[in-house]
């Protein structure tokens, strides 16, 4: 059920690029930790008494923790407590978490898995601070903790910690025996039962926005360059001093979305970071610093913190170019009069070989879902006309968008989302025959089933 509804959701995101999926080879199938809910303290009318429900090797399964996973999962799917979907989701969240200790249980006895106890403070650090921004102020969130059934910050730190500690274990757990997750085959008919039993909650294709775009880069002059690159060459004197990464991301980088979370960019594969931000990550020894590399932001300083076979995953600071007026004005003039051009009938991808030299992407016809689209991109394109152009400012100049009409809303295919029902099940399969062999490892006391806890919800 919680799969079945996750998935019927998750289509309209991404059911638009079904016809280039269904080209490319369905890849080896991964199974990551299912993700724990993120709790937030909320208060209760009813204090639970907190029955422990399962045992399961060392850890134990309280009450209160099915509750408010079931709680917060009902509430992002929509469905309200007392229907037979929350029952369903009730006991499936409850079987969910019955598995993930079965991991990290076994995870804990493997010495080939290290957890980076730095790196679980700083994500509890970071969920703390995200959660309590929720409040109108930090007292605010101080009160609600102490209604909460953690009755104290310390304590709802202390399960945040644990809670993280356990994520990253499944997750190098998983990572470690990878070779030992098989995908089953699954059938065509078992493809097609799964559509008829769910069809009604795929829905439509998303509406998208087709469109091309040439743009401008605001180039800093010779000044700012040389200015941004030696601010970069002290930052990186502090940080091989002693300076904290986290602390120097907070104080210096012009990144505004990663400045708080010390820079952290997440994972990212080949193709999503500027080129030469990407041959630098690419290039780059785990931990070691690498820098000032340029790009058109300005100068990074880039330090990897892990990787995979085709993904990084890096934090940076960036020291961003100071850009003048004038230099504003004249990028602007030169979308402005290329603009001008496309409404006058100029090849728009000859105006893209002229000013985007070396961007392999840039010839590209983009098609992105509406609710998609930034908000300033989704302003400017849905009621411009087909073949007509506009210029938008963005962070590091101008583009020209020539709008290319409109697609989608059509119902969604059996042929069109059968491929990714059968990676669907396929990953459930696979999840469940490891989990059941791991769990033959794992002492598993199953005290109260949810059906008989259902009631005190």
């Amino acid at each position: 059920m919680i799969r079945a509804l996750t998935l019927c959701l998750a289509v309209a995101a991404v059911a638009w690029t079904a016809e280039v999926n269904a080209q490319e080879e369905v890849e080896t199938t991964e199974i990551p930790l299912a993700e724990e809910a993120e709790p937030t303290p909320q208060s209760s009318d009813r204090r639970l008494g907190d029955r422990i429900m399962a045992v399961v090797g060392d850890d134990l399964l309280l009450e209160s923790e099915w509750v408010e996973q079931t709680l917060i999962l009902a509430e992002q799917l929509g469905v309200t407590r007392g229907t037979p979907q929350f029952d369903v989701i009730a006991t499936e969240t409850f079987d969910q978490i019955i598995r993930n200790l079965v991991i990290v249980s076994v995870a804990r006895r493997d010495t080939m898995i290290m957890i980076d106890e730095e790196l679980v403070l700083e994500q509890v650090d970071r969920e703390i601070e995200q959660i309590s921004q929720r409040f109108p102020s930090e007292a605010d969130f101080r009160r609600e903790l102490e209604r909460s059934q953690w009755g104290s910050l310390a304590a709802y730190r202390a399960d945040i910690q644990d809670r993280k500690r356990r994520e990253m274990l499944g997750e190098a757990l998983l990572e470690v025996r990878r070779d030992e997750i098989k995908a089953p085959t699954i059938s065509d008919a078992e493809v097609r039962a799964y559509w008829d039993e769910n069809r009604a909650g795929f829905g439509t294709q998303p509406v998208t926005i087709r469109f091309e775009e040439i743009t401008v880069t605001l180039r800093p002059s010779e000044s700012a360059r040389e200015a941004a690159r030696s601010a970069a060459e002290d930052v990186m004197q502090e940080l091989e001093a002693g300076l904290d990464f986290t602390s120097a991301a907070r104080r210096y980088s012009g990144d505004t979305s990663t400045a708080e979370e010390g820079g952290d960019l997440g994972w990212f594969g080949r193709g999503r970071m500027v080129a030469s931000f990407e041959e630098a990550a690419f290039g780059a020894v785990g931990g070691e610093l690498i820098g000032p590399v340029e790009s058109p932001f300005g100068f990074h300083i880039i330090q990897v913190l892990d990787e995979r076979t085709e993904e990084r995953r890096a934090r940076h600071i960036l020291l961003s170019f100071e850009r003048t007026q004038e230099d504003r004005d004249r990028a602007r003039l030169e979308a402005e009069s290329m603009r001008d051009l496309v409404r006058g009938g100029a090849d728009v991808d000859s105006l893209q070989a002229i000013h985007m030299p070396g961007d392999s992407t840039a010839s590209a016809r983009i098609e992105f879902p509406a609710s998609q689209l930034p908000p300033l991109y989704l302003r400017s394109l849905q009621d411009l006309e087909d073949g007509d152009a506009t210029v938008i400012e963005t962070a590091t100049g101008f583009s020209v968008l020539v709008s290319r009409g409109r697609g989608g809303g059509e119902e969604i295919t059996f042929e069109e989302i059968a491929p990714r029902i059968r990676q669907q099940l396929e990953q459930e399969r696979a999840e469940e025959a490891f989990v059941q062999r791991l769990r033959e490892q794992v002492f598993v006391d199953i005290r109260v089933r949810p059906e008989r806890a259902l009631a005190d919800i």
